[in-house]
């Protein structure tokens, strides 16, 4: 019995010994990446169809179109590659179709309306379909 005693004593000494040095860790710093001007004015479209989406609900569009949309065109893009004839092509059908909406009649507000956001959706199945769940969310049901 004594032995076994004994023998725990040393195993607690010997793990008690045991060199546990751990490396400290680095210190990454995260960088995080500039949202370009495009990503900046979609937001801004993204903000500004939300509000109108309201307005036509309860049927008292009071806005008017922002020439800011026409920046599209000019804006820097987060990768400059993806402006080519089809971008030119979508954004131009986006910036139509926004425009049509601010002369329409009551009546034909929501397929306007509808028309518009159906157009970002169609140059993001292109181009880049990431935020294609939250553009559906402005369509008017």
């Amino acid at each position: 019995m004594r032995s076994a005693y004994l023998l725990i004593l040393l195993t607690l000494v010997l793990l008690g010994c045991k060199n546990n040095h751990e490396e400290p860790k680095e210190n990454v710093e995260l960088i995080m990446a500039e949202r370009s001007e495009m990503a900046f004015l979609m937001n801004e479209m993204y903000a500004f169809n939300e509000s109108i989406k309201q307005q036509i609900i309860e049927g008292t569009l009071s806005t008017s179109y922002p020439d800011k949309f026409d920046n599209i065109h000019s804006a820097v893009l987060t990768n400059p590659s993806v402006r080519d004839l089809n971008f030119e092509s979508f954004s131009k059908l986006f910036l139509e179709a926004q425009k049509e909406l601010f002369e329409s009649p009551q009546e034909e507000l929501i397929t306007r309306y509808n028309n518009a956001i159906n157009a970002c959706i169609s140059c993001h199945n292109v181009k880049c379909v990431g935020p294609i769940p939250r553009i559906k969310k402005l369509l008017i049901k």
